[in-house]
């Protein structure tokens, strides 16, 4: 989804610094405040995902680590919470991509072959995968977690 997220921004500063203006030809919508901070928001949600991302990603490798050398066992609370984080990490992604890149690239990038068109079919696709459709249950399994409760009992896949 990051990866994905990121390619659409690619483009996005790719259409807006190619399509001129309707009235003033000579300038094109990279020129335009509104097309700037697009991008720019843009960026940087991707980038935080990405951070969120790669940060998890240390965090889950280090409680494998404590796990395997018998430091402390690697729980369904850490699990939860981590697998939770992973998900937001995408969804944070998602909602870049769909709310703000192909909304405002413009209706011509959304027909067949438009490369942004591409971007936000493969990431409207992930959302019909398993994982992300675990989301609301790890979201109450994680609020079980901090509240003390037990979650275990909340299924991850229907």
């Amino acid at each position: 989804m990051i990866g994905t997220a990121y390619a659409a921004a690619d483009e996005y500063a790719r259409i807006v610094a190619a399509r001129p203006l309707l009235l003033e030809p000579d300038r094109t919508r990279a020129d335009l405040h509104d097309y700037q901070r697009h991008l720019g928001e843009a960026l940087g949600m991707i980038h935080l995902a990405e951070a969120a991302l790669r940060q998890t990603a240390q965090d889950w490798m280090e409680a494998c680590r404590r796990n395997v050398s018998g430091e402390a066992p690697f729980t369904l609370v850490e699990d939860n919470l981590l697998a939770l984080t992973f998900l937001n990490a995408g969804r944070m992604a998602w909602d870049v991509l769909q709310g703000v890149l192909f909304r405002t690239a413009g209706s011509r990038h959304a027909r067949d072959g438009e490369r942004m068109q591409r971007y936000f079919r493969d990431a409207a696709t992930y959302w019909t995968h398993v994982g992300p459709g675990m989301y609301e249950p790890l979201v109450r399994r994680v609020g079980c977690d901090t509240l003390g409760l037990p979650s275990e009992h909340i299924a991850l896949i229907p």
